[in-house]
């Protein structure tokens, strides 16, 4: 699988120059009004908590992400919906946190709007980004899949908030707004920690 050497040659280059070389991993995900209703573990005796559910529609909030391989540290922008206009203004923001960096590494998997005209213009513009595509159907490589899951099970899981989905938006975004510095425990979570 050469895509697979490519992404660990970039990620050990981004462990050996910290700072030079940057690795990001790239993706989309939605997070919905309505709490998920997977069982909740609980101590024997106890009771499951009564989820509460809105009468409202399930609204739902788009979230295209970056997950700095090196940190853990993440970036977020949220829509209503993600389009190619939306995304090209998100990868024409990649360089500015890195502006010592003589490499940016952007690992994403190949959902069509990554590959759309618009995108691809907003990345050749930052000469110092590379695209590493991952193999169609491999969500193992793209580390960021591991914050969705964490995200989601520590905030939108069971949640309290389905009433108010301007208060659910603001807990998830602040979730991500903590994690922008990075995290240790993040990062081990993600499977990081060789870099």
């Amino acid at each position: 699988m050469r895509e697979k050497g490519v992404l660990d040659q970039a990620l050990q280059e981004a462990a050996n120059h910290p700072g030079e070389v940057i690795a990001l991993f790239t993706d989309e995900v939605s997070f919905y009004r309505q709490p998920s209703q997977a069982w909740l573990w609980s101590n024997m005796g106890r009771r499951q908590p009564k989820l509460r559910y809105s009468n409202t529609q399930n609204t739902l909030m788009r979230v295209v992400g970056l997950l700095e391989a090196a940190k853990a540290g993440v970036h977020v922008w949220e829509f209503p919906k993600v389009t190619a206009d939306r995304l090209a203004g998100c990868f024409g923001q990649i360089g500015s946190p890195y502006p010592e960096a003589r490499r940016i590494y952007l690992i994403m998997d190949n959902w069509s709007v990554h590959f759309h005209p618009k995108v691809q213009e907003a990345l050749a513009a930052d000469p110092r980004i590379q695209v590493i595509p991952l193999p169609t159907y491999s969500p193992w490589l793209n580390n960021i899949e591991k914050l969705w899951r964490w995200a989601k099970q520590r905030i939108t899981h069971a949640h309290p908030w389905s009433d108010d989905f301007l208060l659910f938006r603001r807990q998830v975004l602040d979730e991500f707004q903590r994690l922008n510095g990075g995290s240790p425990e993040l990062k081990r979570y993600c499977g990081l920690q060789s870099i």
